[in-house]
C-alpha cells in the first residue's frame, strides 16, 4: 500500500520538527559550574591593600568591596576584599553609603591563596579615618558602635574568627502547604522584652518571634557538639569530597542543625496550636513542625528540611524529624583554613579515634589556638534528628538540645546543643549570590583583573560605571540577588534559543538534503515562530546581562558568543530570503550557506558554555 504524497510530506515535516527542536533543546541550556572556595585564604599571612572604591556588593553568603589600586608603574588593578555576609552586615548597620565610590580605603587582611587581587578583610580604614573590624557595628548615622568581637570602639580585636571556616553542619524544602506563604509584615517586630509573655493562652511555650544566635565572650558562635563517628559506609560516602560539594558554596542549605545558627542570621518563628513554622535566616530554609498528629504523606519527597512532628512534654517541645534526602551533616571545606600555605607541613596533632569526624566538642580548638577544619560527614536518607526546645524563665532565650542518629552512616549518635536569643532585629530575606569564584579564585586558578593604565583610566571608569549601574538597576538586582529571578529568566532564555535555533536548523537540514521532498514553501509559517523565539531570547539575554554586566562585558567567550549570534541571525535571514522568497521551491545552490549557518549556531552555543570558564 502506497501512502499519499501529502501524508508522506506531513510525516517528514513532523520528523524534521521533532529532530531539530530536540537537538536545539539539548544544546541550548548552558552549563554552569559553580566553584566554592574553602581554605581560600591564608590566614597565617597578612596583606595590606589600598585604593579608591569602585563599588560594593552587600550580597550573601559574602559581601565584597572593590577598589582600584595603582602600583609604582602606574598600572591600575581592580582588587576586592571579602566581608561578612550581606544580611549580617546590614543588620550591623553597614550600608552602601559607607563605601562611597571614589573614596579611599585601606584594608588589612588575609591573602587569597591563588588570586593576588583578593583578600579576606580583617580591618578597614575609611577615608574619613574611621577604622572598622570584621564584626564592627554602626548606628544609623554611620558612627561606630562596636568593633570586632564586641570590643569597645578603639579597642583592637583580641582574636580573629573566620566565621566562614567554622564547622559546617538549607532550602530545598519541597513540602509546601498553606503555611509556606510567610507574612512579611510579621517579620518586623517591636516587643518590650521585659513584658514578653513566656506562655501562650493554651499553656504552651511562646516561641513566636525573631531569634538570633549571640556570640558569647570571645568564642565563636555556635553550640557544642560531639564528633561524628562514621561507619564504613559513612567513610566511603565522603571519599574524595571537596569544597565544590559544599552546598553553602552553591547557595543551598546544609541542614536544620547548623543553618539555625550559622552566620548569626535572624530566624523567624510563627506559632499556632497546630503547627510551628521556622524560617531560617540563613539560606531561607523553611520547615514546619506539626503538632496535631499529621503524619508524613506516602508520596513525600525527601529534602533538606525533612518532615517534623512535635509534642509537648511539660515545658519542653520534643521534635522528631525524618524524611531527609542524602546530604551533609558536616560539609567539606577543602584546604585547611588557618593552616600553613600549600606545600608546608603543619604541627602534628594527636590522632583521632578511627572513623571520628565532624563537630569539635565545645571549647576545643585546632592547633595554635586556631579553629581547625572539621572532617566531612554525610547523612543518609535514614537519618533521624530529635530536638528538645526549652525557654528561659524570662522567655527570651530559646535552647535546643539535639540528637542525630543515622544507622547507615553514623556508628553512634551525635549530640549537641545551642541557644538563640529573642530579638527585635528585622528578619532579612537571604538573597544569595556567591561571588567567590567570579574571578576564578581557587578552583579556577584565578588571576587579577588588570584593566587600566594611567593613560586610559578615565574611559575605563566610564564603562565600568555604566556597567555597575546596569547591575544595580531593578532588573539587575532581580536577576543577581533574588531566589527565582535568575532561574526563571535563564529558562526563558533557553526556550527562546530552542525555538529560534530550532527553526533555523530545520531550514539548514532541508537545504543540506534531509527530507528533500518537502517544498521550501512549507517552512514559511515557521519563520514567524522563529521570530517569536528571537524576541524571547533577546529580552531574556538582555536581562541576564544586566545581572552580571561588569564581568560579562569583559568576558572573551561572551563577546565571541554575541558575535556568532549576530552572524547566525544574518545568515538565517539571508537563507530565508534567498531560498524561500526568491527561489521558493528550489534549495539547490544553498547548501554551503546552510552548512555555514549550522556551524555558526553550534559555535555560538559552545561559546555560551565557555563563559563560565574564560575571562
Amino acid at each position: 500500500m502506497t501512502l499519499p504524497t501529502s501524508f508522506s510530506k506531513e510525516k517528514a515535516i513532523l520528523n524534521l520538527q521533532c529532530l531539530c527542536v530536540i537537538f536545539a533543546l539539548f544544546i541550548a541550556f548552558p552549563a554552569f559550574a559553580h566553584h566554592g572556595s574553602s581554605g581560600q585564604f591564608d590566614t597565617n599571612a597578612t596583606v595590606e591593600f589600598s585604593g579608591n572604591i569602585t563599588r560594593v556588593r552587600l550580597v550573601n553568603p559574602h559581601a565584597y568591596v572593590y577598589f582600584d589600586s595603582i602600583d609604582e608603574t602606574g598600572t591600575v588593578t581592580n582588587k576586592r576584599c571579602e566581608l561578612q555576609s550581606g544580611s549580617l552586615l546590614k543588620r550591623r548597620g553597614w550600608t552602601q553609603s559607607l563605601f562611597k565610590t571614589g573614596s579611599f580605603v585601606s584594608i588589612k587582611g588575609s591573602p587569597d591563596r591563588t588570586d593576588p587581587t583578593t583578600c579576606y578583610m580583617k580591618e578597614i580604614t575609611f577615608e574619613n579615618g574611621v577604622v572598622a573590624f570584621r564584626n564592627s557595628e554602626f548606628d544609623e548615622n554611620g558612627n561606630i558602635l562596636v568593633t570586632s568581637e564586641g570590643a569597645l570602639d578603639g579597642e583592637p580585636s583580641k582574636e580573629y574568627h573566620a566565621e566562614e571556616h567554622e564547622e559546617d553542619f538549607h532550602h530545598d524544602d519541597e513540602h509546601h502547604d498553606e503555611d509556606n506563604h510567610l507574612n512579611i509584615a510579621s517579620l518586623e517586630q517591636t516587643v518590650d522584652l521585659s513584658s514578653r509573655e513566656r506562655l501562650r493562652e493554651d499553656g504552651s511555650l511562646n516561641m513566636a518571634g525573631n531569634w538570633v544566635m549571640v556570640r558569647s565572650g570571645e568564642g565563636p558562635p555556635g553550640g557544642g557538639g560531639s564528633r561524628a563517628m562514621l561507619t564504613p559506609a559513612g567513610q566511603k560516602a565522603v571519599e574524595g569530597a571537596t569544597s565544590a560539594d559544599n552546598p553553602r558554596y552553591q547557595c543551598k542549605p546544609t541542614n536544620i542543625i547548623m543553618d539555625w545558627r550559622f552566620d548569626m542570621m535572624v530566624n523567624h518563628i510563627e506559632q499556632t496550636d497546630k503547627r510551628i513554622t521556622l524560617t531560617y535566616g540563613f539560606m531561607n530554609l523553611k520547615r514546619t513542625i506539626y503538632l496535631d498528629g499529621t503524619t508524613m504523606p506516602a508520596n513525600y519527597q525527601p529534602n533538606r528540611a525533612g518532615f517534623s512532628t512535635g509534642k509537648w512534654e511539660g515545658d519542653e517541645l520534643v521534635v522528631t524529624t525524618t524524611g531527609f534526602d542524602e546530604g551533609w551533616i558536616m560539609a567539606p571545606l577543602g584546604g585547611n583554613p588557618g593552616g600553613p600555605p600549600p606545600g608546608q607541613e603543619r604541627a602534628k596533632r594527636p590522632p583521632r579515634p578511627s572513623g571520628e569526624q565532624g563537630i569539635p566538642r565545645a571549647g576545643t580548638r585546632g592547633p595554635e589556638g586556631r579553629p581547625g577544619p572539621p572532617s566531612p560527614a554525610k547523612n543518609s536518607a535514614q537519618m533521624t534528628i530529635v530536638e528538645r526546645f526549652t525557654l528561659s524563665e524570662a522567655g527570651t532565650v530559646l535552647s535546643r538540645k539535639y540528637t542525630i542518629t543515622d544507622p547507615l552512616y553514623l556508628a553512634s549518635p551525635m549530640e549537641g546543643q545551642d541557644e538563640v536569643t529573642f530579638t527585635n532585629d528585622k528578619f532579612i530575606d537571604y538573597e544569595c549570590q556567591d561571588l567567590t569564584a567570579e574571578r576564578g579564585s581557587d578552583s579556577l586558578g584565578g588571576v587579577g583583573v588588570t584593566r587600566a593604565t594611567k593613560n586610559n583610566i578615565e574611559s575605563s571608569e566610564t564603562a565600568k560605571g555604566f556597567l555597575y549601574s546596569l547591575e544595580d538597576s531593578t532588573i539587575g538586582i532581580t536577576i543577581s540577588s533574588t531566589q527565582w529571578g535568575y532561574p526563571i529568566v535563564l529558562s526563558l532564555h533557553a526556550i527562546g534559543m530552542a525555538i529560534m535555533v530550532g527553526v533555523s536548523l530545520m531550514l539548514c537540514a532541508r537545504f543540506i538534503g534531509f527530507t528533500s521532498t518537502i517544498p521550501l514553501s512549507s517552512f514559511a509559517p515557521y519563520c514567524s515562530i522563529g521570530l517569536i523565539g528571537f524576541v524571547i531570547n533577546f529580552l531574556s539575554g538582555t536581562a541576564l546581562f544586566f545581572g552580571n554586566a561588569s564581568e560579562l562585558y569583559f568576558n572573551l567567550a561572551f563577546r565571541i558568543k554575541i558575535g556568532l549570534v549576530v552572524l547566525g541571525l544574518v545568515l538565517t535571514k539571508l537563507m530565508v530570503k534567498r531560498a524561500i522568497i526568491l527561489v521558493s521551491d528550489s534549495g539547490k545552490g544553498h547548501k554551503p550557506l546552510a552548512i555555514a549557518t549550522l556551524l555558526c549556531w553550534v559555535a555560538a552555543i559552545i561559546a555560551g558554555r565557555l563563559i563560565g570558564y574564560m575571562g
